[in-house]
C-alpha cells in the first residue's frame, strides 16, 4: 500500500496542512477533535514533510518488538468488532483488551480488522455547510460544475473553483463534455498554481461522488493529498451564477474555439478577482493569498495518476489504447504497471514502483 493510502498519514497531513494554512493550533484542535498539543505534532511533522519531502515521517516511530500480532488476540479483537448489539470502535476494542491485560493500540486494531476483511467504514458524517465564511483563505474551495450552457460552439461545461474566504475565483477551465480526465488536469494546475485547500465542498455530480461502495476517483486522490471531500446538496451558488450572468451572457456567441473561450475566461477571472466584491467589501484578490499547504510537482502527479497493467510482448512493446509502445527488451514477457496522467505514462515494475521508461501518448 502506498504511503499516500496509509489514513494515518493521510489524516496527519491533513491536520498540519489545516495548521499550516489557517496559523491556528486551536481552531485545528478544534476541527479534528485533538488537543493542542497533538496538532503542534502534526503541523511539526507536516513541516519536516516539507523540507524532506519523504512521508515516512508522519509514521509512528518503531517502538520495541514489530513483530505481528498473535493470532489469539487478533481472534480477540474480531470477536469483540462483531459483537451483537454493539457498536465497537477502535479504541473502544483497545481500551477492553486493556483491561484484559493486553496491551494494543488501535491503530493496531484498526489494521487487523481490516487485514481480516470484516471492518465496515462508517456511515459518511457530512459536516453542516455554515452560511458563515471561513476565517483565512484556503480553508475552504467551493468546486461546482457548470453544465450544458449554450455558446457558439454547441453546448460547454466549466469547472468552477472559488475560495470561500475571499471569494476569489480560484480557477475557471471550460469543456466540450463533462469527462473526468480534463477536470482532473485542471484541478492538478490549479494545485500546482496556488496549493492545497484543507477542505472542499461539491455536490453530488457524478466526476465528484460514487453511490457503488467505493470512493470516486475524485474524492479518492483528494484524500490521498490530505484534503477534506464535503459533499452538499445545496452548494453556494453566487459565483457560479457571476459567470453564467457576466461571462456567458457576453461571450457565449463571440468566441471561435475553445482555446479562445478559455483565454477570454481567463482574462475575465483576473477582471473579477481585482472588482470589488458587495459580499466582502473589497476585492477577492486583496482577501486571498495562495495557500502554504503543497506537494512537489513530480508527487502531486503520482497521486493523480491512474494505473493499469499491461504485459511486454515479444517484441519489447505494450499496447494502450490500440497504440504500441517500446519498453527495454530485458522485460519481455513480463508484466508492467502503467501510471497515466496527463498525457505522461511512467511503466513501472516491481513494488518500489521503479520507472524503467516514460513516454507521451500519441494523439
Amino acid at each position: 500500500m502506498s504511503l499516500w493510502d496509509n489514513p494515518t498519514v493521510r489524516h496527519r497531513l491533513q491536520v498540519g496542512g489545516y495548521a499550516k494554512i489557517t496559523g491556528n493550533i486551536s481552531l485545528a484542535a478544534r476541527e479534528f477533535s485533538h488537543d493542542r498539543k497533538t496538532v503542534r505534532r502534526y503541523l511539526r511533522l507536516y513541516e519536516e514533510f516539507e523540507r524532506s519531502g519523504d512521508l515516512r515521517c508522519f509514521l509512528n516511530r518503531a517502538r520495541g518488538d514489530n513483530h505481528r500480532t498473535p493470532n489469539w488476540i487478533e481472534d480477540k479483537v474480531v470477536a469483540y468488532y462483531q459483537e451483537e448489539d454493539t457498536t465497537r470502535t477502535c479504541p473502544n476494542i483497545a481500551n477492553s483488551l486493556a483491561q484484559e491485560g493486553i496491551s494494543i493500540t488501535r491503530q493496531t486494531v484498526y489494521n487487523i480488522l481490516k487485514r481480516r476483511g470484516v471492518y465496515v467504514k462508517p456511515g459518511n458524517q457530512k459536516n453542516p455547510i455554515r452560511s458563515t465564511e471561513e476565517e483565512v483563505p484556503n480553508a475552504c474551495w467551493q468546486i461546482d460544475l457548470i453544465e450544458q450552457e449554450d455558446s457558439k460552439l454547441g453546448k460547454v461545461y466549466a469547472l468552477v473553483v472559488i475560495d470561500d474566504h475571499s471569494r476569489y475565483l480560484v480557477g475557471l477551465r471550460f469543456f466540450l463534455s463533462k469527462a473526468l480526465e480534463p477536470i482532473l488536469y485542471e484541478l492538478y494546475q490549479i494545485f500546482l498554481r496556488h496549493g492545497l485547500p484543507a477542505r472542499v465542498v461539491v455536490d453530488r455530480g457524478r466526476q465528484f461522488y460514487s453511490e457503488v461502495g467505493k470512493d470516486s476517483r475524485f474524492r479518492e486522490i483528494l484524500s490521498r493529498l490530505g484534503i477534506e471531500v464535503v459533499y452538499t446538496s445545496n452548494p453556494h451558488g453566487k459565483g457560479k451564477v457571476d459567470i453564467q450572468r457576466d461571462f456567458l451572457g457576453v461571450y457565449r456567441h463571440r468566441v471561435d474555439s475553445l482555446e479562445d473561450m478559455n483565454i477570454k475566461a481567463e482574462g475575465w477571472r483576473h477582471w473579477y478577482n481585482k472588482r470589488e466584491h458587495e459580499g466582502i467589501g473589497t476585492t477577492p484578490s486583496g482577501r486571498y493569498s495562495p495557500s502554504p499547504h503543497r506537494v512537489a510537482k513530480e508527487a502531486l502527479w503520482e497521486v493523480f495518476a491512474s494505473e493499469q497493467r499491461r504485459k511486454v510482448y515479444r517484441d519489447a512493446t505494450i499496447s494502450l489504447w490500440g497504440c504500441r509502445y517500446k519498453v527495454p527488451p530485458e522485460y519481455i514477457g513480463q508484466y508492467v504497471w502503467l501510471r497515466i496522467f496527463a498525457g505522461l505514462v511512467k511503466v513501472c515494475v516491481g513494488v518500489e514502483n521503479k520507472v524503467i521508461t516514460s513516454f507521451k501518448l500519441h494523439d
